[in-house]
């Protein structure tokens, strides 16, 4: 089993003149990344870091940011991600939370920085570090913390310390930061590298923010000796360039980004790109994106089902992908399924239930919080609080969140089936649909709807349109038009952001 800082320097040595990391205006081949990655970890072991230690990082993608990921762990410590969205009082609680001594942000994030700088308690002195130009007093760019070092630093890894974490909620009260180990880290790479079949040969586009749990996949890459290409921010057109000047074999892109570049392909011919490897996931696909995208790119998408606690659950591959609807895969190597009754009893094919899930590659704790990593394992499985069922073939639909639901009359109420319907209307772009209070129901089900056009469809047009095909209390009463609809960065839904909208607007009125 090796960290990716191992797997660096094996590769470095086997194919050194391999392309490792390319972004728009610079080529670094693996000799050239392991030793800048090499004299990052010695200029962090000069300025005092030692195994152990904690680094936040703060920043768009780039290429430092990927070699920061290996610098970390050729030194055994432990790197923090945070999201480059957070606001300034959310990166102060993160940051504290974390217990991490030094702070390395991008260009651009240094603004929301400054203001809270004072009071990140653990930040030593020199602590802050620059991908870029720094605009901040006492801030040093990154290639000045680099030591003029040739050779490994030579530190002794422990397999079960702890290498990555990710902060999935609590970004101002509760934090909740996940952690995983350099040997749990490790398994998941490798479990992903199976599914997906990622070898020597593969170009990755990194377009996905590297602070989330899809990053795994380019580690995946780089692991293997591929290479990656990497780009600060998703942007349709350029992506879509990208993919048409060919050379890239895989990349990773959330529904909501395959929406958009769609839109822009469509009028390409179909097949025009080396892609082999399309991974989504993070969020529900509706069936004519996915059907789209076979059309176009040929039988490249991989679906996947997972969290940031589990990791990659489920894969459902090119060859299931129009055979099964609205399905989410099999069981990745290296994890199973259940589906469970609340009375924790192991339910059957077509029943749905909650799903557990057991994988070695999965989060090793809770940061700081026993309690509530007890609460989350149950002698061993994981739950995120979904629901699905699983087929006779032992494939896996998720139905719902759990805490999504809606109680109509007594009767229960899955949103995501009524944005199915939804999403069938040609003037539905996207669309969520949660439970609001009701004083005679106690729910009523409401859709917040973004239009392909203003005006594109009518409330009236959308509540028909589900009556026609859905149980007349499954569907909306109330209709709502947005402009967008608030989402994770993994391109998840934020629910409880549109519910308070529901409560602002009824106050407001």
């Amino acid at each position: 089993m090796l960290t990716i800082g191992e797997a660096l320097r094996i590769n470095a040595a086997k194919q050194p003149h391999q392309l490792c990391l390319a972004d728009g205006r610079r080529r670094f081949n693996y000799a050239e990344v392991n030793a800048r990655v090499n004299r990052l970890a010695h200029g962090l072991l000069r300025d005092g870091c030692r195994p152990g230690d904690c680094v936040a990082v703060l920043a768009r993608n780039s290429i430092e940011y990927m070699e920061l990921f290996h610098a970390c762990a050729k030194l055994g410590m432990r790197l923090v991600t945070l999201n480059f969205w957070l606001r300034p009082g959310e990166i102060e609680t993160l940051f504290n939370h974390s217990e991490a001594t030094w702070l390395v942000v991008g260009a651009e994030e240094q603004d929301a920085v400054a203001p809270v700088l004072p009071r990140l308690v653990a930040l030593r002195p020199g602590g802050l570090i620059v991908i870029g130009e720094p605009r901040i007093s006492g801030a040093r760019p990154v290639e000045e913390l680099c030591a003029p070092v040739e050779g490994e630093p030579g530190i002794e890894v422990d397999w079960n310390a702890p290498f990555w974490m990710m902060y999935t909620s609590g970004t101002t009260g509760d934090p909740k930061g996940v952690v995983r180990s350099f040997e749990r880290t490790a398994l998941c790479l490798w479990f992903g590298i199976i599914e997906f079949a990622f070898h020597r040969d593969d170009m990755f586009l990194a377009v996905s923010p590297f602070f989330h749990g899809v990053n795994f996949l380019p580690l995946m890459v780089l692991q293997v000796g591929g290479a990656v290409h990497v780009v600060e921010e998703f942007s349709a057109p350029r992506v879509a360039r990208l993919l048409r000047e060919g050379g890239i074999t895989a990349s990773f892109l959330v529904p909501t980004m395959l929406d958009m570049l769609l839109e822009l392909v469509a009028s390409e011919p179909a097949g025009a790109s080396s892609l082999r490897v399309l991974v989504t996931g993070g969020a529900p696909l509706p069936t004519p994106v996915k059907e789209a995208i076979v059309r176009h790119y040929g039988p490249v998408l991989h679906e996947f089902y997972g969290a940031t606690e589990s990791g990659f659950l489920t894969v459902l591959h090119p060859r299931d992908q129009l055979r099964k609807e609205r399905c989410c895969g099999q069981p990745a190597f290296g994890a199973e399924v259940q589906i469970r009754s609340e009375l924790g009893e192991v339910l059957p094919p077509g029943k749905i239930g909650e799903i557990f899930s057991r994988c070695p590659g999965r989060f090793d704790a809770y940061f700081r919080s026993p309690e509530r990593t007890a609460a989350a394992l149950h002698a061993g499985w994981f739950t995120a609080g979904d629901l699905g069922c699983v087929d006779e073939e032992g494939f896996v639909y998720v139905v719902d969140r759990k805490s999504d639901i809606i109680i109509s009359g007594g009767e229960n109420i899955y949103p995501r089936e009524v944005e199915d319907v939804l999403r069938t209307n040609p003037g539905v772009a996207e669309c969520a649909v949660v439970g609001v209070p009701d004083t005679r129901w106690g729910e009523a089900v409401k859709a917040f709807v973004v239009p392909r056009t203003p005006g594109a469809v009518s409330s009236e047009v959308l509540v028909e349109h589900c009556r026609r095909r859905l149980a007349g209390f499954k569907c909306p009463r109330l209709v709502e038009f947005v402009r967008e609809l608030p989402r994770t960065a993994s391109g998840k839904v934020l629910k409880t952001v549109l519910r308070e909208r529901h409560h602002i607007s009824i106050g407001d009125s």
